[in-house]
């Protein structure tokens, strides 16, 4: 998949730019505050439907106007796809994918991953963040996980419900606790599954960025006992009904269901000590990196093709021998990828990716 333009209207402070990345690697570089990240969050919202920054579409326009616009063309297996997305503060926001109305979820669009200094949480930060790093991953390439997804958080709220109200007597309550489970299981080993390919994948990835030989490990942490040797759907289901069936009085005393997917973690391990706790901030910023490369590459494993990578000041922080690894990585790399950096020395090897950006414009 390749980003071949962008054209952006009345977007944060972009009046009107047309942007045409290279195959490859691609350098915004710009002081501070002259529209380097916008120009990635356009890319983003043509992607998602959705801002990394903001839920708020009022704040995407630019100050003055009514309405922002966007407009991109990418290429699919030789096939070229166009989107177009205008959010108008009355009229609200719509989404066109080859000139037909479409939905956020239309498997022609673009992809994308994106890094941002607050991805540093995906480490040091609380287990939400890392499952929601997981479900964006599997809500990406598989079809079916969203629709699971959705059907689970309706559940765990009808069984909390049912738990506040101390309902858990009739066969309602069973057969809620009976989806639950079902559909817990079904999650987990989905999740249980990719994480052993983020697993292999960032493991190999952070050697590379680091030149470090520490071991990283990503392993799935339930949220309840397991006994079983072999970690299927069926040892899951039983498993967890099991152990809800145990502690019925302890949730009904906490009025809340106590275990399932809503409430496991990722751990990530440095040479088998747990990174949030003892990994320093630049290790922590190496694998937050290679959590996100391993993302890219997991995704052509299982679809078939690499999506487009966005880094957003990912060079800060790093030391100087760290900053050009990482350059020469995402140089080499076949998947097209897009930097934003402020001026810096090490960029000018690459002198011809680099795209000035001053004021909301590509000069």
């Amino acid at each position: 998949m390749k980003l071949q333009k962008i054209s952006i209207s009345n977007f944060r402070n972009i009046n009107e730019l047309e942007y045409q990345p290279k195959p490859g690697l691609n350098i915004l570089m710009g002081d501070n505050a002259q529209g380097k990240t916008n120009i990635l969050e356009a890319i983003f919202v043509v992607a998602t439907a959705s801002s990394f920054r903001t839920n708020n579409d009022r704040l995407l326009v630019q100050q003055g106007k009514e309405k922002y616009g966007l407009k991109a063309t990418h290429m699919v297996d030789k096939r070229a796809v166009n989107t177009e997305i205008e959010y108008h503060w009355e009229r609200g926001k719509q989404l066109r994918i080859n000139s037909k109305k479409s939905s956020q979820n239309n498997p022609n669009r673009l992809r994308v991953v994106d890094f941002t200094p607050d991805d540093l949480y995906l480490v040091k930060g609380s287990p939400s963040r890392r499952r929601k790093y997981i479900d964006y991953i599997l809500k990406e390439v598989t079809t079916e996980y969203r629709l699971l997804l959705d059907n689970y958080y309706k559940i765990l709220r009808r069984r909390n419900e049912a738990l506040r109200k101390n309902e858990v007597n009739g066969k309602s309550y069973r057969v809620i606790s009976e989806l639950f489970a079902e559909y817990a299981a079904k999650i987990i080993k989905n999740r249980i599954n990719l994480v052993k390919l983020l697993d292999k994948i960032t493991s190999h990835t952070y050697l590379q960025l680091s030149q470090d030989q520490e071991e990283i490990k990503i392993k799935y942490a339930l949220s309840f006992p397991f006994q079983e040797d072999k970690i299927n759907y069926i040892t899951l289901n039983e498993n967890l009904s099991k152990y809800l069936e145990e502690n019925r009085e302890n949730e009904l005393r906490r009025k809340s269901t106590l275990v399932g997917p809503h409430l496991d973690d990722i751990n990530i391990y440095l040479q088998n000590q747990h990174a949030r706790l003892f990994a320093s901030q630049g290790q922590q910023r190496n694998i937050a990196v290679s959590l996100k490369i391993a993302q890219v590459l997991a995704f052509k494993e299982i679809i078939g093709f690499y999506p487009l990578l966005l880094l957003d000041e990912v060079l800060a922080e790093f030391d100087d021998p760290r900053k050009a690894r990482l350059l020469d990585y995402i140089n080499r790399a076949e998947y097209q990828s897009i930097l934003t950096s402020v001026v810096n020395d090490l960029l000018y090897p690459y002198q011809e990716r680099i795209s000035l950006v001053k004021s909301g414009h590509i000069l």
